[in-house]
């Protein structure tokens, strides 16, 4: 008979404890070390999957690294966004249980993709996994999956939701067909149904991005700590 204790000494989880082993306190240690093993075991899958279907973390090499340091403000709404990406990196994990994710939207060269990266950096240093592409990568992708014996455009699209974060640039890039298009709505709304957080970046304004995506994915990203952030200063860029 096995019974439920509210907590284990290795991982502070939920361990059914078979009650055999005399020690205190509950659960026991040998139960408790099993479940820890199945844990990093299911991590270590998970890990495998991911490496194997999308690869690594993909930042590149002009924002491999970065952290939010790097991300010099130029006015109080820079300062504001920082904050808050620093506070959504930070809370991670509670991001992580209720699927709360981000859109950087605007200006090119305002920094949308350094703050990313630094959530990114900062998230995967603390455990997690995240995983940075653009729209036209993830989509040819899925479509590299057609015709493969191993896999298929279904499979490869829940590969997608393997990642804790996933990161999607250049959204509002004009795809070549519409079953492109189709396909990443798909990854979005299959992240979303298991409450996996996102990013989405792009140069387009909330109105475009509506226009693109289309209101009931861009109200999913108002949701509890979800939010839209618009980057409307000046380019770093053109400063230098």
């Amino acid at each position: 008979m096995l019974e439920t204790f509210p907590t284990s000494q290795i991982s502070g989880e939920e361990v059914e404890c078979c009650k055999w082993h005399v020690c205190e306190p509950m659960p026991c240690e040998v139960c408790a070390f099993q479940a820890e093993e199945t844990r990093i075991s299911k991590e270590r899958r998970k890990a495998f999957e991911l490496e194997k279907n999308l690869g690594g973390i993909n930042l590149g090499s002009r924002y491999q690294g970065k952290t939010f340091i790097d991300f010099i403000p130029s006015c109080e709404d820079a300062v504001k966004i920082k904050a808050r990406c620093e506070k959504y990196a930070a809370t991670f994990q509670d991001r992580l249980n209720t699927g709360d994710s981000l859109m950087f939207l605007g200006n090119p060269g305002t920094g949308k993709n350094l703050l990313a990266a630094a959530i990114c950096t900062g998230i995967v240093s603390n455990g997690f996994t995240a995983v940075h592409t653009t729209a036209l990568k993830l989509v040819r992708k899925i479509r590299s999956a057609w015709g493969k014996k191993d896999t298929d455009e279904q499979a490869m699209i829940n590969s997608f939701s393997l990642p804790d974060l996933l990161v999607i640039d250049e959204i509002g890039v004009q795809f070549g067909t519409a079953a492109e298009m189709i396909q990443l709505t798909e990854v979005i709304n299959e992240r979303y149904e298991e409450q996996r957080p996102t990013i989405l970046i792009s140069n387009l304004d909330i109105k475009g991005v509506e226009s693109y995506l289309g209101a009931r994915i861009l109200d999913r990203f108002c949701e509890g700590y979800s939010a839209a952030f618009e980057f409307t200063w000046e380019s770093y860029r053109r400063k230098k």
